[in-house]
């Protein structure tokens, strides 16, 4: 109902790109928790407490929510949904936004 209505656009449309951008930003998300608490990277498994979990995830969240919609200003998909496209039609799917007129 707040999408129909309208309402809420300032954070309906960050939503709905980083929807757009769902695999993508689930892998993203995947690695950067990865690389946090990994061995391979900063290794901090364990060493925080359940609330600061939540900051990291709060973090990682405030990121995609910004990241998204500035992305697909540019690119009609998220990088692996691209590459899902073009895998599924066998050929090469066009990446840019095409030029709008103004």
């Amino acid at each position: 109902m707040i999408c129909k209505a309208g309402a809420l656009r300032w954070l309906t449309r960050p939503l709905a790109a980083v929807g757009q951008m769902a695999l993508t930003n689930y892998v993203m998300h995947s690695v950067i928790v990865m690389f946090l608490f990994g061995g391979f990277g900063f290794g901090m498994f364990g060493r925080l407490a359940r609330h600061e979990l939540y900051y990291v995830v709060g973090g990682i969240w405030a990121f995609q929510l910004m990241a998204s919609p500035l992305w697909l200003r540019y690119f009609q998909f998220g990088p692996l949904e691209w590459l899902w496209r073009s895998l599924t039609y066998t050929r090469m799917q066009p990446m840019r936004v095409e030029a709008r007129p103004t």
